[in-house]
């Protein structure tokens, strides 16, 4: 029992090491953008567009030949993301829609198509690996085309839900930072992926239910405070946009470079039915962002896909 306290001791501190290390990467990402004039778009993407916590988990759990944990983060911090995320605060605001570009949609079932293929064809997820950081490229080659007029607005109203203040450093203080936050991201992700591989055969916790429920649900709590800012600040385009750039990172390039170090592994038919899941969201989205606002029915209707995500996971645990 002690032994079990031990470890889910140091699962925690990791996966608090990495989140708050993750919030420095950003913040003096962001500073150095800032710094040097870097456009608005790329300053949108840097803040917004990128998990690193989400990516070192997954991509650690590869590493040390735990794929299920890998896909599982993808795919269930996925699902969580769009369920969890947007049904909390719809309950108790009206949340406005920005529609979401064709461009988006299409690169994001593209990446299912992807990942789809890598559960059903394992020995070939290394090639379905490349494939999607391919198409991580062209979702940033889409989004430069994407750029706005009015962006600057946007990014102002994006550092005023971060409330990042810009110090005075100079260039040498900010790469040290970003380094330095980015090896604490490494070191907290490695001891996460083995203190729940310890904790897996002590209290014998499937490693998909790892994957899929545990640790994404903790990788998701910046995508939750994220949208509650957003909705407060009546910028809830921010919040929309930065969780779609989110999911695209997750299913195309964490996703990929999992893919790649995986090579091969034995796939499962849980890895489907959450796959179903997943796009059965998508699809709901892609109607939902037709349409003026968000709200209770909609939210009733996303507690519903998560329910059915627990029951499906809580059944292998």
């Amino acid at each position: 029992m002690i032994v079990i306290v031990i470890w889910i001791i140091i699962f925690t501190g990791s996966f608090l090491l990495i989140y708050f290390s993750a919030d420095f990467f950003i913040d003096n990402l962001k500073e150095f953008g800032v710094k040097y004039e870097f456009s608005p778009f790329v300053l949108g993407l840097l803040i917004l567009g990128i998990d690193p916590e989400e990516s070192i988990t997954s991509i650690v759990a590869s590493i040390n030949k735990l794929p299920y944990i890998a896909l599982g983060n993808v795919i269930g911090n996925s699902i969580l993301s769009l369920t969890l995320c947007f049904a909390l605060p719809a309950f108790f605001h009206k949340i406005n829609l920005k529609s979401v570009t064709n461009s988006y949609f299409i690169i994001i079932f593209l990446s299912l198509l992807s990942i789809l293929l890598g559960i059903f064809f394992s020995n070939l997820i290394m090639v379905f690996g490349i494939a999607s950081i391919f198409l991580y490229l062209i979702y940033l080659k889409v989004s430069l085309k994407e750029i706005r007029a009015d962006e600057k607005a946007n990014l102002s109203e994006t550092l005023d839900i971060f409330k990042v203040t810009e110090k005075q450093k100079t260039s040498i203080q900010l790469i040290i930072y970003i380094f330095l936050s980015l090896f604490l991201i490494i070191i907290g992700g490695e001891f996460l992926i083995i203190s729940a591989e310890n904790l897996m055969k002590l209290s014998r916790i499937s490693e998909t239910f790892f994957g899929f429920v545990i640790i994404s649900f903790l990788t998701n709590v910046e995508e939750l405070t994220l949208v509650f800012k957003s909705i407060k600040k009546k910028s809830l385009a921010i919040g929309l946009g930065g969780m779609i750039g989110k999911i695209i990172w997750n299913l195309c390039f964490t996703f990929g470079i999992s893919g790649i170090i995986i090579i091969h592994y034995n796939s499962n038919l849980l890895l489907f039915y959450n796959w179903i899941l997943l796009v059965g969201l998508i699809f709901g989205y892609k109607i939902l962002s037709k349409r003026k606002y968000m709200y209770r029915r909609s939210a009733s209707i996303l507690l519903g896909f998560l329910a059915v995500f627990l029951f499906i996971n809580f059944l292998n645990i």
